[in-house]
């Protein structure tokens, strides 16, 4: 495991060892709370007049987090641009603001997401809402911004999932149409991230594709579960005894958000992740390899799953359009 005291000692030294560099572009999904929080002070302590991009629901609600941002560095130029993240419609409107301000992007980090535990819920654009935020959303915001972050000269894209745990997919139904499940969405997610970014790392060799696990962080994300008007009180008991559990166990094993954060800022610019397709696990290291993955490579599985990500695309946004 890397060690905090290590990945403080690194973030201090990139910060004086690029302190008369100015101007990096941030982009951040999920930077309003918990890891993505974190991550987002933390850059703020180490880049000089950094330009972030954050993409969330609310700009009064992100009022007092700007603030605290502005205070740790007062340089800093904070865009926030309003959107439903589950809605590829709004990443899109959210990636033509920036390119229209901005000739490159240097870091795109993502950490949206909802824990599908209430059954399946869809968008406008017909999109299982999780599956949306975790994985498809993800993609368009990379897609799009593909062609800025290949004018860096040190691109980035990070996205907090959950690296070393992918699963066989369900190989006639990626996009869970007729397989839907609490645990198909994690597993598709996960496995699908990590061929999608292995397919991205093939043509873009200059860019860094980080897909990480954060282990257990002491975040709020199970504490927001609430069971539907509907579900009746067993359902609802249920989930109270999961956010107790959930709770304990973060308390017990978990670190801080802070932390999280600080690690997610190291693998953003730490040497240590070079070009390519990384796997990083919890303890920042890289996670264990996945014979599954194996297989699916030598099936040319990350062009497929890419070719399916397209149709995707293309069919939600004409059906959000109708």
């Amino acid at each position: 495991m890397v060690s905090l005291t290590t990945i403080r000692t690194a973030n201090i030294n990139f910060a004086d060892a690029h302190r008369h560099e100015t101007g990096r572009v941030c982009v951040f999904a999920g930077a309003t709370s918990g890891i993505g929080a974190g991550t987002l002070e933390s850059l703020a302590r180490m880049l000089r007049a950094p330009i972030f991009y954050i993409i969330g629901r609310s700009a009064e609600r992100f009022t007092s987090q700007r603030s605290e941002l502005q205070t740790l560095n007062p340089d800093s130029d904070i865009v926030f641009l309003e959107a439903q993240f589950y809605l590829l419609a709004d990443v899109d409107a959210a990636c033509e603001q920036i390119a229209e301000e901005q000739q490159a992007v240097d870091y795109l980090y993502m950490s949206p997401g909802l824990i599908p535990v209430n059954g399946p819920e869809y968008t406008a654009e017909g999109l299982e809402t999780c599956f949306a935020i975790s994985f498809y959303a993800r993609m368009r915001l990379v897609h799009n911004l593909l062609p800025l972050l290949r004018q860096s000269s040190r691109p980035r894209v990070l996205s907090v999932l959950n690296a070393g745990h992918e699963r066989a997919l369900v190989d006639n139904d990626l996009g869970l149409e007729q397989n839907w499940s609490a645990f198909a969405v994690v597993d598709h997610s996960t496995t699908m991230t990590s061929l999608a970014f292995d397919h991205l790392a093939r043509y873009n060799d200059r860019i860094t594709f980080l897909h990480v696990s954060p282990g257990w962080v002491r975040t709020n994300n199970f504490a927001r579960l609430e069971a539907p008007v509907s579900s009746g009180v067993a359902w609802a008991t249920f989930l109270m005894f999961l956010r107790a559990v959930a709770t304990m166990l973060a308390l017990l094993f978990g670190i801080s958000s802070e932390e999280a954060g600080e690690r997610q800022a190291f693998h953003l610019t730490s040497d240590s992740y070079g070009p390519g397709a990384w796997r990083i696990s919890h303890t920042s290291e890289s996670a264990t390899p996945k014979h599954v993955l194996e297989v699916y490579r030598d099936q040319d599985r990350p062009a497929k799953v890419w070719e399916h990500v397209l149709r995707v695309f293309e069919k939600a946004l004409v059906e959000g359009s109708s």
